[in-house]
């Protein structure tokens, strides 16, 4: 995630031109009421800064580019014993594995009247699922319509339909979100990550049509990491 895995294109439209269209729509949605503004996040200074990127790109906090959900931890969250065999999905960290999507065989499922009683929490179609609680930063893509999540997870949802999320999914699935955990999880014997915190990751933000480039070249060289084990990146 350098900028050196595809080669850079002069013509493609700069990250923060996407930046500023990303943050147009997320100041829509609240004046909307459909979010809620969040504390202003923390400049990023040059000693967070990994690595060299691309004059094209540009480091952001991962809370300027996405929204993150929590599930609803309340009196009316469905525990185990209402817990079936088919219904609507309630999904918890199990269903997030090295496979880029969540997995369908682990899902739990809920009755719909325990569904309609929640009040936060509900999944759509591209959404990442992101693991704070346990198994720390797995994450998956959701690609079901409807469901609900446990308090194990957190929803990351971008703002702007056009951000690639097969990108997204790969920077998480990556050595920065490693080292974010090493640096934020705590010590007890229930690891957890306060969502507050995951905004703050910082992470490099390429330009839209890069991005489609890296994901599509990434996608192509884990296919063949699947049918060669001994193939280093």
């Amino acid at each position: 995630m350098r900028g050196k895995l595809v080669e850079q294109d002069p013509n493609d439209e700069p990250a923060s031109v996407l930046l500023e269209k990303i943050k147009a729509e997320k100041e829509q949605l609240i004046k909307e009421k459909k979010i809620k503004r969040s504390k202003p996040l923390p400049p990023i200074t040059d000693e967070e800064k990994p690595f060299e990127i691309p004059d094209s790109w540009k480091w952001v906090r991962l809370g300027e580019v996405i929204a993150t959900i929590n599930g609803d931890r309340g009196k009316n969250y469905p525990s185990k014993k209402y817990w079936q065999s088919k219904g609507i999905p309630f999904l918890n960290a199990a269903c997030l594995s090295t496979n880029k999507y969540i997995e369908e065989d682990k899902f739990n499922y809920i009755s719909k009247d325990r569904y309609n009683l929640l009040r936060s929490g509900f999944i759509e179609k591209n959404d990442i699922l992101y693991c704070i609680r346990g198994s720390l930063g797995k994450v998956g893509i959701v690609n079901i319509n409807n469901g609900a999540i446990a308090s194990s997870l957190i929803i990351i949802r971008t703002f702007l339909q056009e951000q690639n999320v097969d990108f997204l999914y790969y920077i998480l699935s990556s050595s920065l979100n490693i080292d974010f955990i090493k640096r934020h999880r705590n010590g007890s014997a229930q690891p957890n990550l306060p969502g507050k915190d995951l905004l703050e990751m910082i992470i490099p933000l390429p330009p839209l049509s890069e991005q489609r480039r890296i994901s599509t070249k990434l996608s192509q060289l884990l296919k063949v990491g699947c049918k060669n084990k001994s193939a280093s990146y």
